[in-house]
């Protein structure tokens, strides 16, 4: 169903998003423009709907998530095909489901899909392999080797078969003992392995957190690795702005420096409005916030300061204010400015 071209027209941000997603060959399904941050629905050539956030679609150059899950699932077919293997049951839904699959040479078993995208086969057939293997006469030296690979070392002296164990010492000068089949078949150092993967994990979460901080003004973070909050990462702003700057100051809250000086500049020209309409002037020529005290001149000549929020809801001059009150001529003529 194709939006009306005047419900398109009514925002220009809307008309965008539809003329960025026809640059990927999709329609944006969406008739309201909720900001930057809301999700919009599209659909892609092939028929497929899904939502994206308007930042991601004008900013990143996403694909369909339909059309990347047909991609997966032929090369993950064709996988099967080259390895000689079946798929004995049911279709490919995803890399993280388990399958029945059988072998070139007859064997059947269980595995995730990601299991088999990332190298691993029959588990029969590399067992059998691995037994061949391990009863060859170099057994130890196969252990030794397969240490130095991973730049360390099988400290064992002698050989006692696939299961017997052996101790290893890594770079890091860890130690621990492990079977000669873990061994050969790529396993290494515990130790290390959940060190990397608590920093991998890190470095996952700390980009999203940028990117969802920077989609929360109508942003982009622009960096492709996390390398702590301390880090300087490049950003986007909704009017096009680059910077760089510290990460924890995004995560905290801070935003574009150039947007908020012209937010300052807009406000101060505001309270000299405002001082103008009631005769008078703002004398101030710099705003740092509602709470910080301007400088002000009623149309008498009296001058004092005052905060532009009283200012706004509708103080003004004290000393007219008591002027205003009396009518004494003493008091009159310590309040006024002309005496």
């Amino acid at each position: 169903m194709r939006a009306d071209s005047d419900t398109i027209k009514h925002h220009p941000s809307l008309r965008k998003l539809y003329e960025r997603a026809a640059q990927f060959g999709w329609r944006c399904l969406s008739q309201e423009w909720a900001g930057y941050p809301a999700r919009y629905n599209f659909e892609c050539a092939e028929g497929h709907r899904f939502d994206l956030h308007a930042a991601t679609v004008f900013y990143h150059q996403p694909g369909c998530p339909g059309c990347e899950a047909d991609a997966i699932r032929e090369r993950w077919m064709a996988s099967l095909v080259q390895r000689g293997g079946t798929l004995v049951s049911g279709a490919f839904t995803g890399l993280l489901e388990r399958y029945r699959l059988r072998c070139g040479n007859g064997h059947e078993w269980e595995a995730q899909g990601r299991k088999i995208s990332a190298g691993n086969w029959c588990p029969q057939c590399r067992h059998a392999e691995a037994a061949q293997r391990m009863r060859s006469a170099d057994g130890l030296e196969r252990l030794k080797e397969a240490a130095r690979a991973k730049g360390g070392r099988c400290l064992a002296r002698r050989y006692v078969g696939r299961t017997g164990e052996y101790e290893c010492k890594c770079a890091q000068r860890h130690r621990w003992k492990t079977t000669g089949a873990h061994l050969l078949a790529g396993h290494w150092c515990a130790q290390c392995a959940a060190q990397q993967r608590g920093a991998s994990l890190r470095t996952i979460e700390g980009l999203e957190k940028m990117r969802a901080a920077a989609e929360a003004h109508g942003g982009v973070c622009l960096a492709q690795a996390y390398t702590g909050r301390l880090a300087r990462y490049r950003f986007r702003c909704a009017r096009g702005h680059e910077w760089e700057t510290e990460g924890g100051l995004v995560l905290s809250g801070h935003w574009c420096k150039r947007c908020a000086h012209d937010q300052l500049r807009s406000t101060l020209a505001q309270m000299q409005a405002v001082a103008l309409a009631r005769g008078g002037r703002c004398l101030s020529t710099g705003y740092r916030n509602s709470r910080v005290k301007l400088t002000w001149e009623c149309h008498r000549g009296h001058v004092w300061e005052a905060v532009p929020g009283s200012v706004k809801q509708g103080t003004w001059c004290p000393n007219c204010a008591v002027l205003d009150r009396t009518k004494k001529r003493g008091k009159r003529k310590r309040y006024d400015v002309d005496g």
